[in-house]
């Protein structure tokens, strides 16, 4: 009987350590998923920065380029919705042939004209013909 019992006992131990190997096992593979989760997110984060890093970049630029073309950088940001000093640091910041570049992309850039204090015709100034026009006094 003592046997029986003793045998009982071993087989009872036997089954108790393959429960307790297969939970370490378990829990090992949950680790490894675990990791390989994190690793991924690392990647996918690794990436996503990369993006954003490049996205804001092309912002900057174009900030930069619609605050060149307009001449105005109070009227760059109110149109962008950034403040003033971001667009000026955009400004800086942005290199000058890419700046350059882009609005060549973009098509020709119409010179603003100065505007004088006061409009002067195209015909004003003394006569040119000494005084004499068709319907002057001298004809």
């Amino acid at each position: 009987m003592a046997s029986k019992t003793g045998n009982d006992a071993t087989a009872a131990l036997r089954r108790r350590q393959e429960l307790e190997l297969r939970a370490v096992r378990a829990v090992e593979q949950a680790a490894g998923t675990v990791q390989d989760a994190e690793r991924r997110r690392r990647e996918v984060v690794a990436r996503l920065d990369l993006e954003v890093g490049t996205a804001a970049a092309a912002h900057g630029l174009a900030v930069a380029v619609l605050a060149t073309v307009l001449r105005d950088d109070g009227l760059a940001a109110d149109l962008t919705g950034v403040d003033v000093a971001r667009v000026r640091a955009f400004r800086r910041g942005a290199d000058g042939a890419a700046v350059r570049a882009r609005i060549a992309a973009l098509g020709e850039v119409v010179p603003r004209r100065r505007r004088t204090a006061v409009a002067v015709p195209a015909n004003a100034g003394p006569d040119r013909d000494g005084g004499a026009s068709a319907g002057g006094a001298g004809a």
